[in-house]
């Protein structure tokens, strides 16, 4: 969501966002639907074979198999040039690394890339998140955060719920970006 809405930011840096996750591609172009992101291209990996398992970002535990939040830049040689991988389905890190890793490249801007899925929104989106659905959701990952780091005395604690509280605001941010645009 939020390099979705720094999608300008990221295609002056010479790149382009990709998301790969274990949905097909109906699946991918019900959330499309549903979270319009015109500059960000899908990818289908069902069972996480092709990318997300060679990557490390797929977790076979949850729900039978899912893709970990992560972030990569990828230098135009194949070589890692960033690289965050969540520990869990909520853990996100926030994109000044992610700019800064760009930046280092030193790349020329590109022309946004059409994005989105490929195939057949499906006629029944009850079973996707809402878009409606994201600030309440976020804004209750903000709050636990705080609410558990005030419960510690625990610096490493503290640290994690205070990361955790950081992203919240970051993506409620990129949502209220993206809404307004």
């Amino acid at each position: 969501m939020r390099l979705a809405a720094a999608s300008d930011r990221i295609h002056e840096a010479g790149a382009e966002v990709v998301a790969i996750s274990v949905d097909d591609e109906v699946r991918q172009a019900g959330m499309f639907e549903r979270w319009p992101t015109p500059h960000v291209r899908y990818v289908s990996d069902p069972g996480g074979e092709t990318y997300l398992q060679p990557l490390g970002l797929y977790d076979p535990e949850e729900r039978d198999g899912i893709a970990l939040p992560g972030m990569l830049v990828i230098a135009p040689d194949g070589s890692e040039a960033y690289r965050y991988q969540g520990r869990d389905f909520a853990d996100r890190t926030t994109d000044d690394d992610v700019f800064a890793a760009l930046d280092g490249l030193g790349l020329d801007a590109i022309d946004p890339p059409a994005g989105g899925p490929i195939g057949e929104v499906p006629e029944d989106l009850r079973g996707f998140f809402r878009p409606s659905d994201l600030g309440a959701y976020f804004r209750g990952n903000r709050y636990g955060a705080v609410a558990i780091g005030g419960r510690t005395d625990n610096k490493e604690l503290r640290a994690l719920a205070r990361e955790h509280r950081v992203m919240a605001d970051a993506t409620l941010e990129a949502w209220r970006a993206v809404r307004s645009s």
